[in-house]
């Protein structure tokens, strides 16, 4: 936080003239001249009754929301002060002769006592009211930045005074000087323009440019497989079964309950011999009949 008495009460004493709206003449500080100007011939005054503090949000952006801020004063003397009158408001810090005024693009309202806000006018006034010794009273406040401050060299500050009716005693004589004692305060904030934010380009998958020549694409020959020679076993001769030569087999065992006989099956011991002597007579007929084909001759 930063202090400048010199800035501050210059600033203090333009809005002092202007008194708060709801104190008496015996007591309203604005229709006193500042402590400070009545002692610069001996630049000793220095008051160390009242405090001041004031804090805002250090960025502010421009057309943005309502950003919370504090203010506070303290009354450290041993006297009790019977109005103490507090003004905020913005100011810029720089060497324009004609600097913009802050209260066009910085707009302050302050809370009240139903919990609603009111907006500062031109005063800045927020309170005027007693303030006894060892109080402090705290004033909520909110700012937001309405428009694009001119490029101006030079800083943005935000400004808190109290001022209560003192007395100026000067040294060598003595006299006393009714004046108005000022404890000024400040903070810095900065005020940026809304970023600008451009949509994120959706990738894109870029198209082939069409070549002016066409180019014939040839398809690779596909690979040509050698047949591998797999050596075949020497394949086995099935052996074939005659009909003359039977396989001899083991004696088939009559199942139980059949009396050791087996169960018919259109054969029987018979079978094979009368087939042998039917082949016989077949052979002895063939003969036969050659051997009469012959004597005919």
């Amino acid at each position: 936080m930063k202090y400048r008495p010199a800035v501050l009460a210059a600033a203090a004493s333009a809005a002092l003239l202007a008194g708060p709206p709801a104190a008496s003449a015996a007591e309203d500080p604005g229709a006193l001249p500042t402590c400070t100007d009545v002692s610069t011939s001996y630049g000793d005054y220095e008051q160390d009754e009242l405090t001041a503090s004031v804090d805002v949000a250090p960025v502010l952006v421009a057309g943005g929301d309502w950003q919370p801020a504090r203010a506070s004063v303290t009354n450290v003397g041993e006297r009790d002060l019977p109005v103490v009158v507090v003004r905020a408001y913005p100011w810029l810090q720089t060497g324009e002769p004609d600097p913009p005024d802050m209260r066009d693009y910085v707009k302050t309202e302050t809370r009240t006592a139903d919990g609603g806000w009111r907006e500062l006018d031109e005063t800045a006034w927020i309170d005027a009211s007693p303030l006894k010794s060892g109080e402090t009273r705290t004033y909520e406040l909110r700012v937001r930045v309405v428009g694009n401050l001119p490029r101006t060299p030079g800083g943005s500050e935000y400004a808190l005074t109290g001022a209560f009716a003192d007395v100026y005693r000067f040294p060598d004589t003595g006299k006393e000087v009714p004046c108005t004692g000022v404890a000024p305060a400040n903070d810095t904030f900065r005020i940026e323009r809304p970023a600008t934010t451009s949509p994120t380009p959706r990738p894109t998958t870029p198209r082939p440019t069409p070549s002016a020549t066409p180019t014939t694409t040839t398809p690779a020959p596909k690979p040509t497989r050698t047949p591998t020679t797999t050596p075949s076993a020497t394949p086995t001769p099935t052996p074939t079964s005659s009909a003359t030569t039977p396989t001899p087999s083991a004696p088939a065992v009559p199942p139980p309950g059949t009396g050791g006989e087996m169960a018919g099956t259109g054969t029987s011991d018979a079978t094979v011999p009368l087939a042998a002597a039917a082949g016989a007579l077949a052979l002895l007929g063939a003969g036969a009949v050659l051997l009469a084909r012959r004597r005919r001759r």
